[in-house]
């Protein structure tokens, strides 16, 4: 069979439905659940290593027995995609988009997400990963909407949906909220401003305060103050100015002022004290406002400011909060546009940051300003079009999350993280979350199914299209803008009923998938067999994100956590230490990586990483991992040329100490890796793996066995020898095969000569116990390290390991090395190349090792030198032979000259080259070749006989 490719292996896959046949293997049934990506467009190595590890987990669960529900998903709605709309079509905001025609936008945005779900799914697919991706479940499916709108209704009957005004943070580009989960933050230069309000009722009196948003001080109700903190009064170039004691100093030597102290008391003395908003005849709906000091021990600090913050309860949660505690006004006069509205007098119209310079102009002529900085500072920003977001209070629905917050934790404490540190992250997020702002002020969304009626007011939610009557069965379409066509009768007074424009958080869309993908609550099945999920695998965003809404709508659902495991992964970051992302530019696309190199090694790359940890792309150890591929490669080569599929039953009593060794040791292996698994550990697993290969198997087991496989040799046990490289490097190729899918594939199909169409239709290796021997694995450690200081003896020594040495002594007192000694004796000739362990006399050299020591003798007998140079001349012949394009088993003539030496090696070198005829003379032949030996040139040939 040839399968010389990943594009052979991917197209044997095609021809004989393997994925399918996979897809569908019989067995318990296990619950994964995608975590939707975006369909914004190409993927690239970022969103490759979430669906690859998700990959391993799934190939490696079938191979263990079990039936994967691998349903892919897509996240379709919301301004990730409205955004790509927005910039196809040279829209610039909503107005535009409204004169478009909101009907003709929400079929762009259709026509976007739908193009790029099966880019996306091919993509994915040609890196190996199976999943149903014929089947995929997309957020813009009626059947989806409908299950959505079921929790959204569990809400409502719960009592944990309301509508309430109070500040968000909306962004005034998308002109929409952006809930607390959505925040990004970015380094702003903002204003830095103290400004005077004067007391009322004292001709010259004032309270100083400290703002970074001068555009929220026409919203002004309040001043909060330290009640425990002290505050004073001090006369400042004839004035008499309040602020907080420990502020005083750092301010007036930014003043350069002289100042007096005339009082100094509590900060609750200053509580109910009313003052003059300087803006208040400038700004319309200051008209009746009358500011007061309230008392805040929680928002007021004594390291920043003057200790008296200036409070807009209808800017900031913060400032609400005390405003509500406290009786304050609450005015927003600013629209979801960013621009100030009628109420906000003369700045009407102006954009809010537009106004910053206005606002401190006016406080300049009007004698109010008495400080003007500029600052650096974390500043929101929107997650998708990089605005500066503001908090206004606009009226929005929420779910009433302080409501079910215990229940929250007591969920998330159930789930099992990997590592257990997300989990801690995850419960502090928990800890300071807020009610969930669950209405948009946008376009394509899964829509809010609440009707409000036009005469009374009484709300409808509705938790299905079959609660829209007749008129919820006409729909096509439950997107905008048909939904918004649907109205109903009032029950309570027979008016109409309109539905509420906005859409939903697009978090809510994904926070539902885990019953929602199944059909559920239309359909039974698959849910009931499936639920809850067992598994998921996502990035860092997802603590606020995903997990945060999947576990909020799986507690109001199901009053429980909708997965049992959570693994978490670090982002792909650029050479610069930045998140990899399709938005910045700066991302590697995978087909860049895998033009460089293979599926699997790009596979690999990702599968031995720290994944707990953020992971810069590196280019330089794609390289190295290489090197692992190239050992694998000769190995299985070498299997191929000189192994046999044998049967381990056939041969077990043909073994020998080197292979009951290695036996322990890919049963060990077996049992370390599938524990691994089970942990979560699979980058420790795959390194195991390699080292094992490399290491035990390559470097060790191989070139202990190469001449029982030799062709020419015909010893019992070169059966032995052969059954064990099978029965080994069977084990390794299932073991890699969740990891490598396109090279064991390969190795299953034409070296090994697998037994089903495919190595993925194989079950996970077993551990056969009675194969291991911890004894054996522990003195063969033993004769590792005794070979490591022959080894750096003979470097000493000046003579190669293909030289033979006569002696190897050990001296050692422990009993352990003697048992290893008894047990791999001879393992260890062969190994650093000895003819005996024994006592080595006349001039040594010496080494240690933890148990004891090594010598060897410095110079080499006659009879070693010949088979030194037997040694040298059979390498460089084979060199010769195998870039001449000839095998191994045929036969040659040989010529030799240059060493008085060769007359003597003959018996030695003609065997192991199968050369019919060995000549020491003129040298001839069609291949030829040199080496130098003891200072000699060596000149051989050779021709095919």
């Amino acid at each position: 069979m040839e399968l010389k490719s990943e594009n052979d292996v991917t197209r044997y896959w095609e021809e004989h439905g393997i994925e399918k046949k996979a897809l569908g293997k019989e067995g318990p049934r296990y619950y994964f659940l995608d975590g939707p990506p975006y369909a914004t467009g190409d993927i690239h190595v970022g969103t490759a290593w979430n669906k690859i590890l998700k990959d391993y987990y799934l190939r490696y669960l079938r191979m263990e027995g079990y039936n994967v529900w691998a349903q892919p998903g897509y996240d379709t709605h919301g301004l990730p995609i409205e955004n790509k709309v927005e910039k196809k079509l040279g829209l610039k905001n909503k107005g535009d988009i409204e004169k478009l025609g909101v009907e003709n936008f929400i079929k762009e945005c259709r026509n976007f997400a739908t193009q790029y779900i099966g880019t996306m799914g091919r993509q994915f697919r040609n890196l190996g990963v199976w999943m149903d991706w014929e089947h995929p479940y997309l957020t813009l499916d009626n059947e989806y909407i409908e299950n959505s709108w079921f929790t959204f209704k569990k809400a409502f009957e719960k009592g944990l949906l309301y509508k309430g005004k109070y500040p968000v943070h909306v962004c005034p580009h998308c002109q929409t909220v952006v809930a607390y989960n959505e925040i990004e933050y970015f380094k702003s230069r903002d204003p830095s401003i103290f400004v005077k309000f004067k007391v009322r009722g004292k001709d010259n009196e004032y309270l100083i305060i400290w703002t970074t948003t001068p555009w929220t001080l026409p919203a002004n109700t309040g001043v909060m103050v330290h009640p425990k903190e002290a505050y004073v009064k001090v006369e400042v170039q004839g004035e008499i100015w309040i602020l907080a004691k420990p502020r005083l100093e750092e301010l007036m030597e930014k003043l350069e002022a002289g100042y007096r102290v005339l009082e100094e008391f509590p900060g609750e003395k200053l509580i109910g004290v009313e003052y003059e908003n300087p803006l208040g005849d400038l700004v319309t709906v200051q008209k009746d406002v009358v500011g007061r000091v309230v008392p805040s021990a929680q928002f007021v600090e004594m390291t920043t400011g003057t200790g008296l913050v200036h409070c807009a309860p209808g800017h900031g949660k913060e400032d609400y909060k005390v405003g509500r505690e406290n009786g304050l006004s609450q005015i927003s006069p600013v629209g979801i546009d960013g621009r100030f509205t009628e109420e906000a007098g003369k700045y009407a119209g102006m954009y809010i940051k537009d106004a910053n310079p206005v606002i401190i102009q006016d406080l300049k002529d009007k004698g109010a300003l008495v400080l003007e900085e500029t600052i650096v500072h974390d500043y929101p920003k929107c997650w998708r079009c990089d605005t500066p977001l503001i908090q206004i209070s606009v009226p929005q629905w929420f779910f009433k999350i302080s409501e079910i917050k215990p229940k929250l934790i007591e969920e998330a404490k159930k789930i099992e993280w990997h590592p257990s540190w997300v989990g801690k992250r995850f419960l502090d997020w928990l800890e300071g979350i807020d009610d969930w702002p669950i209405s948009r002020q946008r376009y394509w969304g899964i829509p809010l199914p609440i009707w409000v009626c036009d005469k009374c007011g009484e709300i409808k939610v509705v938790g299905s299209v079959d609660e829209l009557g007749e008129a919820g069965k006409q729909l096509n379409d439950l997107h905008r803008p048909d939904i918004d066509k649907v109205t109903l009768k009032c029950e309570k007074c027979g008016g109409t009923m309109h539905r509420v424009e906005d859409i939903l958080d697009v978090w809510f869309d994904s926070g539902v998938a885990a019953w929602a993908s199944l059909g559920y609550p239309k359909k039974e099945e698959p849910f009931n067999s499936l639920w809850p999920v067992k598994h998921v695998i996502e990035g860092p965003d997802q603590i606020r994100g995903w997990w945060n809404s999947s576990l909020i709508c799986s507690v109001i659902t199901m009053d429980r956590k909708p997965f049992d495991h959570i693994m978490y992964h670090g982002f792909v970051l650029d050479t610069h230490g930045v998140k990899m992302s399709k938005s910045k530019g700066n991302a590697v696309t995978t087909n860049e990586a895998i033009e460089k190199y293979s599926r699997d090694e790009l596979r690999y790359y990702y599968l031995t990483v720290d994944y707990s940890q953020d992971m810069t792309f590196d280019w330089n150890t794609l390289r190295e991992n290489r090197k692992f591929f190239v050992v694998l490669s000769n190995t299985y080569r070498f299997f191929q040329l000189y192994g046999d599929k044998i049967e381990l039953e056939e041969v077990k009593n043909d073994l020998k100490p080197e292979d009951m060794w290695i036996l322990s040791k890919i049963n060990s292996l077996v049992a370390r890796v599938t524990q691994l698994n089970k942990e979560f550990r699979h980058n420790r697993a795959l390194k195991e793996i390699e080292y094992f290969v490399v290491n035990d198997l390559s470097r060790t087991y191989v070139k202990l066995i190469r001449d029982r496989t030799w062709p020419t040799y015909n010893g019992k046990d070169k059966k032995a020898a052969q059954a064990v490289l099978y029965y080994v490097l069977d084990k390794v190729d299932r073991l890699l095969a969740p990891a490598m899918p396109f090279f064991t594939e390969r190795m299953y199909l034409t070296v090994l000569g697998g037994g089903k169409e495919s190595i993925h239709l194989e079950d996970w290796p077993k551990i056969n116990e009675n194969l291991i021997d911890k004894d054996l694995e522990e003195s063969m450690e033993i004769i590792h390290e005794i070979t490591d200081a022959a080894l750096s003896a003979r470097q000493v020594a000046k003579i190669k390991l293909r030289w033979p040495i006569g002696a190897v002594e050990v001296v050692s007192e422990d009993e352990k090395v003697k048992k290893a000694l008894d047990s791999l004796g001879n393992v260890l000739l062969k190994m650093v190349n000895a003819k005996s362990v024994g006592k080595v006399s006349g001039d040594a050299v010496e080494e240690e090792f933890d148990l004891g020591k090594v010598r060897i003798a410095k110079e080499l007998s006659d009879d070693l030198l010949k088979e030194a140079l037997a040694s040298e001349l059979i390498r460089r012949v084979q060199e010769a032979r195998k870039k001449a394009g000839m095998n191994v088993d045929e036969k040659i003539s040989l010529t030799v000259s240059g060493h008085p030496l060769l007359s003597e090696i003959s018996g030695l070198v003609s065997g192991k080259v199968n050369a019919q005829e060995y000549k020491v003379g003129e040298v001839s032949g069609s291949v030829q070749g040199e080496l130098v030996f003891q200072e000699s040139k060596v000149i051989f040939g050779f021709d095919r006989v």
